[in-house]
């Protein structure tokens, strides 16, 4: 009996040593409250842009309405939302443009005629068409001036009046190689006469209203919104470059100078600006109220926008497949300046600049559609 017991008590003992030896399973430490008033951080998100500190692209801009589409640009951030900043550079006509270029004061710009002559005298580089500037224009003469009496004088020009011995001698106010000089040019070309025919006293359009209003000069010539004013004062339009047959584009250029340096920045803004373009021909509403703004508010041209609303039916904007479908950059470029090499307002020299391929050059259009 003890000798069972014994067994038992040496069996119970054992038991228990390899009980002891089992391992217990670790209690996990209790997740951390936080503290009461703080939050836990969620993902962190980017610095917001500072425009300073953004690259710059300096645009030469004008108080016409070929500059509506850069305006908008700017007033609606679309620069510092694709990750640049546009410094505007404003100029009352072509020629002071043309030399703040050379002083390399913009690297991309806009222009009518005037950039015919930077093309020939300092290389400007076109590089996207914006719109058709030749509708809605007109050479304007008073009622009693002897040409607005003379009709049908040009076989194949309708509407074109005057001849050569009503015109020739007049006292023109334009603006020196704009498209309303051109306007003239070409008017006085139709009937025979040359630009040695007539006296340029060179202006701005807004000073040669003013002018024309006050009895001084024999001609002057504008293009829309001016050409409203112009047939409410009552005067003539002799000619309009629709009437002589004639279809010009103004052209965003850039600065041979700095174009190899920003060329990324100016593909995205031609890029933004043929968008830009699009939308408001598919929305005129919207292309009048901000073509009305930049003129009227920012530059204080009497205007309206009923008056902007038929700007775009005569003067429309490069679509975006318009402008993929470009294969020659300067091609109404070319031609006008062939006509002024033809009446002497260009050397003959100064036309092969606009064969040159690294002047007419298409590479803003071929970055923009992947070419």
């Amino acid at each position: 009996m003890k000798k069972m017991l014994s067994v038992l008590l040496i069996i119970v003992l054992l038991a228990a040593l390899f009980a002891g030896c089992t391992p217990t399973p670790a209690t996990p430490d209790p997740t951390p409250t936080p503290a009461q008033g703080t939050e836990t951080p969620g993902p962190t998100e980017p610095e917001p842009i500072d425009p300073a500190d953004l690259p710059v692209l300096r645009v030469a801009v004008m108080p016409f309405y070929l500059s509506t589409i850069t305006y908008y640009i700017v007033e609606n951030g679309l620069d510092i939302e694709n990750g640049f900043r546009i410094d505007l550079q404003l100029y009352p006509m072509g020629a002071p443009q043309i030399e703040a270029m050379l002083a390399n004061e913009w690297d991309v710009g806009m222009m009518a005629t005037a950039g015919v002559f930077g093309i020939a005298n300092a290389g400007m580089m076109p590089i996207a068409p914006i719109l058709r500037s030749s509708g809605g224009t007109g050479a304007f003469i008073r009622p009693d001036h002897p040409a607005a009496q003379v009709t049908g004088a040009v076989p194949g020009m309708p509407n074109v009046l005057g001849d050569a011995d009503t015109l020739r001698g007049a006292q023109v106010l334009v603006p020196i190689g704009s498209l309303n000089h051109l306007n003239v040019v070409k008017w006085f070309y139709a009937v025979g006469l040359t630009s040695a025919d007539f006296t340029v006293i060179d202006m701005t359009n807004a000073n040669s209203l003013q002018a024309f209003r006050a009895g001084e000069g024999d001609i002057t010539a504008f293009s829309p919104p001016l050409t409203h004013q112009a047939y409410a004062e009552g005067w003539v339009n002799g000619a309009s470059l629709d009437d002589l047959n004639v279809e010009f584009w103004d052209y965003l250029y850039a600065n041979p100078r700095t174009f190899d340096d920003m060329k990324e920045l100016i593909a995205k803004f031609v890029g933004i600006s043929i968008d830009v373009q699009t939308r408001f021909m598919s929305d005129q509403n919207l292309a009048a109220y901000w073509s009305y703004r930049w003129l009227h508010h920012e530059n204080a041209v009497d205007t309206n926008q009923e008056q902007m609303a038929g700007e775009w039916q005569v003067r429309p904007f490069v679509t975006r497949d318009q402008a993929q479908a470009i294969t020659d950059v300067g091609a109404s470029l070319r031609e006008i300046a062939e006509f002024f090499v033809d009446i002497g307002n260009l050397e003959e020299s100064a036309l092969a600049n606009f064969n040159d391929p690294n002047i007419m050059t298409m590479e803003i259009l071929n970055i923009i559609f992947n070419r």
